[in-house]
């Protein structure tokens, strides 16, 4: 039911592209659900999913009946005086059944069982990752946006200090170098306010190749998803077994490690024998002859007996695989003790960084207030009229971003996104 609604969901949004040049109002829910039902990547990881379940069926049919038809027309004669009564029909079929192979059918499933769990786990873990990408090019794109309202108040900031110190200069207050300062800052800002509605286009696009999507035109993001504050309550040992147990890359190496276990098992069956049961049924007529019909049944058994070493090859091939898995799974167990642990700390620095941003951005604007109040009375400074400007734009950048790398910092302790749960796709 939940995939019909996605589906549905996604279907308007397409529409609505269709009918709009410029999309507006995208929250963080829909880019999320365009992402995980179109991203190439997630199509991808299906389709390797249902490969090894064909290979899994496959081996099934090992164990059920096998049947299977045969039939032949042939004709005998001279080549210049052919004779068509001389010819014969055949025909036969044949039933026959794995009866026993000491288990390595069964080890096969089991190993191919454990690499479709392993598959499932990497389609999950293509599904976290280009959430996560998704989510953090949409807090991109919410970041450059009030990047730009910060310098649209720069420059409103700047132009108003413009008008200022041009009334000042008509009326013999000021020199004219304090009005081409003022002109020079506005000059200044607004070249900063087109880098900066540039750099929105080109968040636009990332956010559409982590969408996975081509939605025509411009479009623009709901901005009621702000950039909250993140908040840590766990240890980090907690942390590092939660992502242990949770991460869909490690688990899937798990499944890989049963799977290496199993096929020294196997490898080592590869001399044991196996016996096949047949039964067979055959019909035959000749023309100017007799007609005949046979019956068959037996069983055949097959004993390997020398092999040239190739079941012990065979074992050491696998123990040297599963040496190589369980080097893997070490090495993927302190990747992410150190990833945790450092986004743990980036987490914790990051929401510092904020407090102190957000005192910082009060200080700036108590200080532009002073600075803009002391100069139209004509006892203050241009330029540090000027510099309380841009030192209020640079401590609302410093807690933008601040903001920003906290909530980058929390997705990379391999939680899944909270918004996650809303719109994934289930099978």
């Amino acid at each position: 039911m939940r995939k019909i609604f996605l589906t549905i969901t996604i279907l308007l949004l397409l529409l609505r592209t269709s009918y709009a040049q410029e999309i507006s109002g995208l929250s963080l829910e829909e880019c999320l659900t365009l992402a995980l039902i179109n991203h190439p990547s997630l199509k991808r990881a299906k389709t390797s999913t249902r490969d090894i379940a064909a290979q899994l069926e496959a081996l099934r049919a090992n164990d059920r009946i096998t049947v299977s038809a045969t039939g032949s027309v042939r004709y005998e004669g001279d080549y210049y005086e052919f004779d068509d009564r001389a010819g014969s029909t055949t025909a036969s079929i044949t039933a026959s059944k794995l009866l026993y192979d000491t288990g390595r059918n069964n080890l096969q499933k089991a190993i191919r069982t454990e690499s479709l769990k392993g598959a499932q786990q990497t389609e999950r873990n293509t599904q976290v990752t280009v959430a996560a990408n998704a989510k953090r090019a949409y807090y991109d794109l919410v970041l450059k946006f009030l990047n730009r309202d910060v310098e649209r108040e720069k420059l409103a900031n700047l132009e108003e200090h413009l008008k200022i110190a041009e009334g000042f200069y008509e009326v013999g207050n000021s020199a004219f170098i304090e009005v081409t300062k003022a002109q020079a800052d506005v000059s200044g800002a607004r070249v900063s306010l087109l880098k900066a509605e540039n750099d929105i286009l080109i968040s636009q696009e990332a956010l559409r190749v982590a969408m996975g999507t081509d939605i025509n035109g411009a479009f623009s993001i709901s901005l009621s998803t702000k950039l909250l504050l993140p908040t840590i309550t766990e240890d980090i040992d907690a942390l590092i077994a939660q992502a242990l147990n949770d991460r869909p890359d490690y688990q899937k190496l798990m499944h890989d490690v049963r799977g290496g276990e199993l096929a020294i098992t196997n490898a080592a069956r590869a001399n044991s024998p196996t016996i096949n049961g047949n039964i067979a049924s055959s019909f035959s007529d000749r023309e100017g002859g007799n007609s005949s019909t046979n019956y068959s049944t037996g069983i055949t058994i097959n004993i390997p007996i020398i092999d040239g070493g190739a079941m012990k090859a065979g074992v050491e091939s696998a123990r040297a695989q599963l040496e190589g898995l369980n080097a893997d799974v070490e090495s993927l167990t302190q990747q992410i003790t150190y990833s945790v642990r450092s986004a743990a700390l980036s987490l914790m620095n990051a929401i510092d960084r904020v407090k102190s941003a957000e005192l910082s951005v009060q200080y700036a604007e108590e200080n532009l207030q002073l600075a803009q109040g002391r100069y139209e009375v004509g006892v203050g400074d241009p330029i540090e009229l000027s510099d309380a400007v841009s030192t209020l734009a640079s401590s609302r950048y410093t807690y933008y971003q601040a903001l920003y790398d906290a909530q980058t910092a929390r997705e990379a302790l391999g939680h899944l996104p909270p918004e996650i749960d809303e719109v994934n796709i289930d099978d």
